[in-house]
């Protein structure tokens, strides 16, 4: 009984999982939907048993109380863990919502991604009623997904999550994932968190034929929902203390995320001062922070000392406006974001997704972080620009940006960053250039973005 109070402590302190490219960027077609025709269909039979299977999710983040592991304030995550036996499987039944995205992943022990299953790819009850896939179906239609045990074989099953399994001596083998952690996530959700139709039922499909629901006696998730923001409304209306000097450093280096001993080699590269080589701690590449598969992303990490404020500008990649646009369609991404977190926290201080940030005529994008106190006054929608707080009681800033489900044909995408490749050789234009700044000179530089950005990286 210890043990599960322990490991749901663990869970509720890590649900709200960072989104990220665990894939590698190398890998062809990494986002290239398989031969799964947009008419089939996936329609086993449906037992009496799991369709009472309530109380599946006992979490759900939160933007104040699980805002940890650098989440993206543009999607809702719920969570549980689902014990896996040999010869067991744990069978989910939902509904399509209506929202931009949703997937299913499975996480190993260290926070890294096993498998996923993503909306596109789940074949309907009926065929052809997919919204995620079939232009002019509608939200609401009915599929059903598995879980099993077992290693993810060169040719998978239609709708299955794959958790691993540990080889044992003889012919036995038992799960290496034994509690894996389930995330379901949706993004921009519409009608309401859910979009519009009910959590996805779980059951357990045992070995001898039975069936048992995933049914909790904690009816709904938490934390309940309701919450007054005590704490994400005070960071980001905070201006830090003595505010910061004006004068300007170099911009930091922008870096792709590729999984988690990638990153402390960063961090104790940029911290010491050394060069620390790639692969110099592992050459491991599937992700970590309860990663989503889907998403690659670069971040940057600014600090006070070196200026006021700073400003970030890039060409906007297109996106979807109903999920078949991409990676199915002819948009370049189905979404993106740019998040201002802080790094030991890994809290976000504010969002903003693509729906959310203007352009201006030549299709650039262009933030200016800052305190409250220091905010330009021209960092204004009307002007093409996009202002976010940059959190008062924090003294650095980590600037993410996520691609999501990249059209075969944007080779500019963070996705397609091999490990060891400077980010701007492949991004382009859609590379997120940086300048640290300050009030007086983003003011002096009037309402074109363009010639604000140029006279910060002056």
């Amino acid at each position: 009984m210890k043990l599960h109070y322990a490991l749901c402590a663990l869970f509720v302190a890590l649900v709200s999982g960072c989104s990220d490219g665990g894939r590698s960027a190398t890998e062809p077609g990494a986002m290239v939907p398989g031969d799964v025709g947009a008419a089939a269909a996936f329609d086993p039979q449906t037992t009496e048993a799991s369709a009472e299977g309530l109380c599946s999710w006992p979490t759900v983040s939160d933007p104040d109380v699980l805002n940890i592991a650098y989440p993206d304030e543009g999607a809702t995550y719920w969570g549980t863990m689902t014990p896996m036996l040999r010869g067991s499987r744990v069978r989910i039944e939902g509904q399509y919502p209506q929202a931009r995205y949703f997937s299913f992943h499975v996480y190993d022990p260290l926070n890294r991604p096993v498998d996923s299953l993503t909306d596109f790819r789940i074949l309907p009850r009926i065929a052809g009623s997919n919204a995620f896939r079939t232009a002019g179906a509608a939200p609401g239609a009915d599929y059903v997904a598995y879980i099993v045990p077992e290693p993810k074989p060169e040719n998978p099953e239609p709708n299955t999550i794959y958790a691993g399994s540990l080889s044992l001596p003889g012919s036995n083998a038992l799960p290496a994932n034994p509690l894996p952690i389930v995330l379901y996530r949706i993004y921009l959700p519409e009608v309401d968190a859910t979009g519009g139709v009910p959590l996805p039922r779980l059951s357990y499909e045992l070995a001898d034929g039975s069936v048992v629901p995933l049914s909790l006696s904690l009816c709904k998730p938490l934390p309940p929902e309701g919450l007054p923001p005590l704490l994400n409304e005070p960071i980001r209306e905070a201006s830090f203390p003595g505010n910061a000097s004006p004068s300007r450093a170099p911009p930091p280096r922008v870096s792709r995320f590729y999984n988690l001993f990638e990153s402390l080699r960063v961090l104790l590269a940029s911290q010491s001062g050394m060069e620390i080589p790639p692969n110099a701690l592992t050459e491991d590449s599937s992700g970590g922070f309860l990663s989503n598969r889907d998403i690659a992303y670069v971040s940057a990490l600014f600090r006070r000392s070196s200026g006021q404020l700073y400003v970030v500008r890039a060409r906007a990649p297109t996106t979807a406006r109903q999920p078949t646009d991409a990676p199915l369609g002819g948009a370049q991404l189905r979404y993106w974001s740019l998040c201002v977190n802080e790094f030991a926290s890994q809290r976000f201080v504010a969002c903003a997704h693509d729906e959310q940030v203007p352009l201006d005529a030549a299709g650039f994008f262009t933030i200016v972080v800052s305190d409250p106190e220091d905010r330009p006054a021209n960092a204004v929608a009307g002007n093409g620009m996009l202002w976010l707080p940059w959190g008062g009681v924090y003294p650095d800033s980590l600037l993410i940006y996520r691609h999501m489900l990249p059209n075969a044909g944007f080779g500019e995408a963070i996705q397609n960053i091999p490990y060891g490749t400077a980010p701007e050789d492949v991004m382009g234009e859609y590379f997120p250039r940086l300048a640290y700044c300050d009030r007086a000179t983003v003011e002096a530089a009037g309402s074109n973005p363009a010639a604000v950005f140029a006279a910060c990286g002056s």
